[in-house]
């Protein structure tokens, strides 16, 4: 149900003037932030790969992939927007239904959304209501319905909020994982999303669609892990390069994302063997983890850390905007339409490092794989980001700590808001950790 029926019931009113106005404001200044983005990333690395210039092009928000998506609507496509890694994408593709995911990552939109919720309130939900009350967010707009995950209070708040606009499909996620009672509940959330989408698009999902879809993403996956193993080694390619690609994932045509990140790490391979390093070898390498980074405004630590003096490089991340979106695939041992859904059931479920998850050990999933990445990647220093309001990560930072502090790996709390106003503050902050970084480095 929307507010065609029932009226807003959280959204305030605003008069066509000022949402013309507004947005015409916040377009033009993120317009201004991609492109100045975009131009200190070429400057970081004089001999960035050329494969970049595609995802140059389609990180533009309100470019190509908007125009595309359009194009896909007026022939009868329907879009499904959603706001978490939970949700399955496969069974929107296995629908012919275009997957984008629409959390905002504009600083100026989170004051609008204050009109709305507290200022206490993760300001990544303050945002996306704020970009939805003025229309900025061209793929919330497309969207036709969204999928809401309820991983948190803000994330269940904020697909009640949008009901005021868009049709709303709830996922909910079982808080203890290792159980079968929960995989269960897991799984017949899935089913009944798979029922959402074919009542919503009239496109049945078949055997066939639905295996195609998920070869899909195999195929994605591939490229996605060979990226990251890239990044293993003397850097070849910038963190904010690796990051900008990972991210593009999140609204481009899938198909054509793998083709270009298969041919990006042709010629990265082709550099190692040049030993054409971006970086000094022995540049501290850097992971970062906490909350989920959205482009573009929100890029100021992955800038702050690769333009520092002295400078890092960023070799990892365990992020929902990140490394996570595709590290694991879709495990499937036969091709029974029943088989598939409850392989995708497992994978969206078990593989998943939320915080939001606990168990009697705690959520040592996420644990283990932030210590195998540290020592596979050879990460000298984690960063731990954290927006002020996002409770969940907060909360795990000190268990983290102690996780790493036994393998004598440094780790440093940064919090923030969404706002440009303190990377003053932040560039002193994150020097004085890589100059620490630097000083073990030289030992």
């Amino acid at each position: 149900m929307t507010n065609e029926t029932v009226g807003k019931r959280y959204m305030p009113e605003i008069s066509r003037r000022e949402i013309d106005e507004l947005k015409s404001t916040m377009k033009a200044a993120s317009q201004k932030v991609m492109a100045e983005n975009i131009e200190r990333m070429k400057k970081a690395d004089p001999k960035r790969p050329q494969a970049m210039k595609y995802f140059d092009e389609i990180s533009n928000l309100f470019g190509k992939r908007q125009e595309e998506i359009q194009a896909e609507k007026e022939k009868g496509k329907k879009v499904i927007g959603y706001m978490c890694l939970f949700a399955p994408t496969e069974l929107i593709l296995a629908a012919d239904a275009i997957p984008v995911r629409v959390n905002s990552g504009w600083y100026d939109t989170s004051k609008l959304g204050d009109r709305v919720v507290p200022v206490e309130v993760c300001p990544v939900i303050r945002s996306t209501i704020g970009a939805k009350m003025i229309e900025l967010s061209p793929f919330l707009e497309q969207s036709d319905a969204l999928i809401s995950v309820l991983t948190c209070d803000g994330m269940t708040k904020l697909g009640e909020i949008l009901s005021d606009y868009k049709t709303i499909w709830g996922m909910n996620v079982p808080r203890i994982k290792d159980s079968a009672h929960s995989l269960r509940f897991w799984n017949d959330e899935i089913k009944q999303m798979k029922t959402q989408i074919e009542q919503f698009t009239g496109n049945k999902i078949t055997r066939k669609n639905l295996k195609e879809a998920i070869e899909m993403s195999h195929r994605a996956t591939k490229a996605f892990r060979r990226l990251q193993e890239l990044r293993k080694g003397s850097p070849v390619i910038m963190g904010r390069d690796a990051m900008l690609v990972n991210q593009t994932f999140l609204w481009d045509d899938k198909q054509r994302w793998t083709e270009k990140t298969e041919a990006l790490c042709d010629e990265l391979e082709k550099r190692a063997q040049r030993k054409d390093w971006v970086c000094s070898p022995d540049t501290p390498r850097v992971m970062i983890t906490g909350t989920p980074m959205f482009w573009p405004d929100n890029w100021k630590l992955p800038t702050l850390v690769e333009e520092a003096n002295p400078q890092g490089i960023i070799v990892a991340d365990e992020l929902c905007s990140g490394e996570r979106i595709l590290n694991d695939p879709v495990g499937v041992d036969e091709w029974s339409m029943d088989d598939m859904l409850n392989a995708i059931g497992e994978r969206y479920l078990m593989a998943s490092t939320c915080p939001c998850f606990t168990s009697k050990d705690g959520n040592e999933d996420r644990i283990n794989w932030l210590l195998n990445k540290v020592k596979d990647w050879n990460v000298q220093g984690v960063i731990y980001y954290v927006v002020r309001g996002c409770m969940l990560y907060a909360m795990e930072y000190t268990r983290v700590k102690k996780a790493l502090d036994k393998i004598n790996i440094p780790v440093y709390y940064l919090d923030t808001e969404y706002t440009r106003e303190d990377v003053g503050q932040m560039k002193t902050r994150v020097e004085a950790f890589l100059e620490m970084l630097t000083a073990r480095v030289d030992i």
